[in-house]
């Protein structure tokens, strides 16, 4: 099994749903409620370049062959 990528993918999962939540309780998000799921769909993207992010930094510091 590949835990370096299961734990990249969990990590990335987290950023993003604190991303997410950050932002909807920042006045930001209060002020645009309606934005909601475009908003998500933000956050769940930059989750997304967080995790291959990642991914590079593990396989070039830890000499960890992580596939994409």
């Amino acid at each position: 099994m590949d835990w370096a990528g299961m734990l990249i993918n969990v990590l990335a999962i987290i950023c993003g749903l604190a991303i997410y939540v950050g932002i909807m309780n920042s006045k930001f998000g209060k002020s645009h409620v309606q934005w909601q799921y475009a908003i998500m769909l933000v956050a769940i993207i930059l989750a997304c370049f967080i995790g291959g992010f990642l991914r590079v930094i593990f396989g070039y510091l830890l000499g960890v062959p992580v596939h994409v």
